[in-house]
């Protein structure tokens, strides 16, 4: 595996392939280290081995990138030269897409649904508050309606309250002042209007 920083990123290569990833790489390693084992192990001048390891390499899914599935490839190719057809043999898989794909494809029915969303508690708190400002609105207005109507002198009726008392005052007057003057006709005595005046004026 050779790492190159020449332009700034990580290259990884094995066996001729440049790899993305430095654990793409160490699999590709270990497909390179399985190749030279069964090429030590197996004859590979009779077909029959060939085909053997061909389909047990396929089978067992030893190989994992690339570089393993060259070697399946070359095989292939030794056994297809050797009398093989293509309906005897295997094709390789590849397990991996070719073509770019959206994540919503590689998803199940059930995945792709989405899920509602949850519906929400009550929110006791914000009924609360509302509930709470609406007795306090419903009290600071009985309180202005009392204040209002009260006949103790406040600071919302007291102009109210002084006008009603100065003319109940002046009525009460003017009834006694009625009254004292019938009493002195009656009595005989002389109108005392003069004097009156006189000492209002003083």
């Amino acid at each position: 595996m050779a790492a190159d920083e020449g332009n700034g990123r990580e290259k990884f290569i094995v066996g001729g392939y440049e790899f993305l990833s430095e654990n793409d790489a160490q699999k590709a390693e270990m497909d390179l280290s399985k190749i030279r084992v069964l090429e030590a192990r197996v004859k590979a001048s009779k077909p029959a081995n060939i085909k053997a390891v061909y389909e047990k390499s396929i089978e067992n899914k030893i190989f994992k990138t690339p570089i393993g599935w060259g070697y399946l490839i070359g095989l292939r190719e030794k056994l297809l030269e050797s009398g093989y057809t293509e309906g005897d043999l295997t094709p390789i898989p590849l397990n991996v897409s070719m073509t770019r794909h959206s994540a919503l494809d590689t998803l199940n029915v059930k995945q792709r649904i989405m899920p509602a969303e949850p519906k929400k508690g009550v929110n006791f708190r914000l009924i609360f508050s509302i509930i709470l400002n609406i007795v306090l609105v419903i009290l600071v207005g009985l309180m202005f309606y009392v204040a209002t109507m009260s006949e103790t002198d406040n600071i919302i009726n007291y102009r109210k309250n002084i006008t009603n008392r100065y003319s109940s005052w002046e009525q009460d007057l003017t009834d006694r002042e009625k009254a004292v003057r019938e009493a002195e006709k009656k009595l005989g005595i002389e109108d005392t209007s003069d004097y009156y005046e006189d000492t209002g004026s003083n």
